[in-house]
């Protein structure tokens, strides 16, 4: 399995809104950090996945499913 489809089957199967970070997709995939964010910003620029960024911490993106109905 790929990780595009390692990622948006573990954001399928969670709560609607739960966030995760590169850090915590690493720790889940147990793939390369910069492969997951190449794939991450693929997702997130085709409109699968949101990102969202705090302000205390804009080098940390919070990524989670898109929300049904919105694009």
């Amino acid at each position: 399995m790929e990780t595009r489809e390692k990622i948006l089957q573990v954001l399928g199967s969670i709560p609607q809104g739960v966030r995760y970070s590169t850090a915590d997709w690493g720790r889940i995939l147990g793939e390369d950090r910069r492969e997951i964010r190449k794939t991450l910003d693929e997702l997130a620029a085709g409109g699968k996945i949101t990102v969202e960024r705090d302000e205390g911490r804009p080098d940390k993106p919070l990524y989670r499913l898109e929300e049904a109905g919105q694009t």
